[in-house]
């Protein structure tokens, strides 16, 4: 083996110089990788700085996005306020509602009822009016004189037309009118 300054492992200073070579070696490598890391330091420490950055830009947008979540939520919950409101408005109307529905339904029946004795109140009426011109026509046939066929033909077209009356025939109200106005027109000629 021969070493650096040219011996053959020989002399004495043979095994120092090796040493400070290996040595310088060593410092050589260790200097390269220390080069080596502080470079990869440096590399960390700028991608620690940029994600730094991204954080607080990330943190900017989280604040940002939390504002508008609260504002968001206020909206929310005024939104459901209203609809609240706007439920119970509309449930009372529904009561509301409801009542006129009952009220328009008593309405109804009490209109059904007052018809109801209004038409009796009519056909008492015109039974009424009926009876009467039947006393007057016999008090009329017994002050003529006159025989009681006519005056039962008249009495005949009045019920005629009371009933023409209640069904509310106009047609039926004309014809029995023009009878009437025939026969009492005959009864004068003949008396």
């Amino acid at each position: 083996m021969t070493c650096g300054h040219g011996c053959h492992g020989c002399c004495g200073d043979h095994g120092t110089s090796e040493a400070l070579r290996e040595a310088n070696q060593r410092n050589s490598t260790l200097n390269s990788e220390k080069t080596q890391l502080q470079g990869d330091l440096l590399n960390k420490t700028k991608e620690i700085g940029e994600k730094d950055k991204q954080v607080a830009v990330v943190g900017k947008d989280l604040e940002h996005a939390r504002g508008q979540l609260t504002k968001t939520e206020g909206e929310l919950k005024t939104e459901k306020e209203k609809v609240k409101e706007l439920t119970g408005l509309f449930d009372n109307l529904q009561i509301e509602g409801s009542n006129k529905d009952r009220q328009i339904e008593i309405q109804s029946k009490d209109i059904r009822v007052l018809k109801t004795e209004l038409n009796k109140m009519e056909e008492k009426s015109l039974e009424l009016e009926l009876k009467e011109q039947e006393r007057k026509l016999n008090e009329f046939i017994q002050k003529l004189g006159i025989g009681r066929e006519k005056p039962r033909e008249l009495q005949k077209a009045y019920r005629q037309l009371i009933r023409a009356r209640e069904d509310y025939n106009q047609n039926n109200i004309d014809e029995a009118d023009d009878k009437i106005e025939d026969i009492k027109d005959e009864l004068l000629s003949s008396g």
